[in-house]
């Protein structure tokens, strides 16, 4: 019987450890839509589609671009185009895969310890650390 109840409780332990995993993977993803209109911005769009997020503005910007590459010129100063039409990226899936350990963008999915990777970092502050065969 200590074994039944030993199994039962683990169980329940990693159902209730998994939850919040499958809440992010079953989440409800609804796309909106906005047409550019003449001579507006990134950024003003931004301000009109998501004016209550408290996710950086870079972050929004790389989401709107990530999501929407036809939208925007070719050429260096890239720019919207105006009359496209931009697929405005789900606020909740942005503030989930930027708050939630493991589910970050880029990230290999497993937590690591520490305040920062490697990745961070830029070369020229990593080029006099110590190197190991």
């Amino acid at each position: 019987m200590n074994m039944t109840t030993t199994s039962v409780r683990t169980l329940l332990s990693c159902i209730a450890l998994a939850y919040p995993l499958w809440a992010i993977a079953a989440g409800p993803t609804t796309r909106t839509t906005y047409q550019v209109e003449t001579g507006e911005t990134l950024d003003k769009v931004i301000r009109k589609t998501m004016p209550d997020s408290p996710l950086r503005i870079e972050i929004l910007r790389n989401a709107f671009v990530q999501q929407n590459p036809q939208a925007f010129t070719k050429s260096p100063p890239r720019s919207l185009m105006a009359g496209a039409i931009l697929n405005v990226p789900s606020h909740d899936d942005l503030l989930r895969s930027y708050t939630v350990p493991g589910h970050s963008p880029g990230n290999s999915g497993l937590h690591r310890g520490g305040g920062y990777s490697t990745a961070d970092i830029n070369m020229n502050e990593r080029k006099n650390w110590v190197r190991f065969p």
